[in-house]
């Protein structure tokens, strides 16, 4: 069990390193492009610590090594790779719904319909709580002339 509970530490630690570089390259983006990343960043960084705080907590371990699908870890780190990959060219809204859609499915939800419609809804939320309450500018796609180019809104 004590390998277990290294695991958890190690998760907190890499979602701590990942939140923290969210924060320090996006509060280096321009104006208010930098809001988006720095809030979903910090968030990352104080999950990590709740979930460290909570660990340190408990004397058993909460993941089983043995349980773990490694083969569908594996495929949500490609699918957000791509995410990645694909955010600035294809835009926020498209972009999210692909990864939504990839991870509802490589975790083999029945339903085509709720995969798509699932993560759209989030997208729906989530795009009308920064873009239009908070004005927070977005990455979007733009078709200008046949060819695509990606701008905040």
């Amino acid at each position: 069990m004590k390998k277990n509970k290294y695991v958890e530490y190690l998760f907190s630690l890499v979602l701590l390193a990942i939140g923290a570089a969210v924060v320090i390259i996006g509060k280096d983006f321009r104006g208010n492009d930098k809001y988006f990343p720095v809030i979903i960043g910090a968030g990352m960084v104080i999950t990590a610590v709740w979930m460290a705080w909570d660990d340190r907590k408990q004397d058993t371990a909460c993941i089983d090594l043995a349980k773990i699908n490694f083969a569908a870890v594996g495929i949500t780190i490609v699918a957000l790779a791509i995410y990645i990959a694909l955010f600035r060219l294809i835009g926020y809204v498209l972009s999210t719904i692909l990864l939504g859609s990839s991870i509802i499915l490589g975790l083999r939800y029945n339903s085509l319909k709720g995969a798509i419609f699932w993560p759209a809804l989030m997208v729906l939320i989530v795009f009308v709580i920064f873009r239009i309450l908070l004005k927070v500018p977005l990455p979007v796609l733009l078709l200008q002339g046949g060819e695509s180019i990606c701008r905040c809104c």
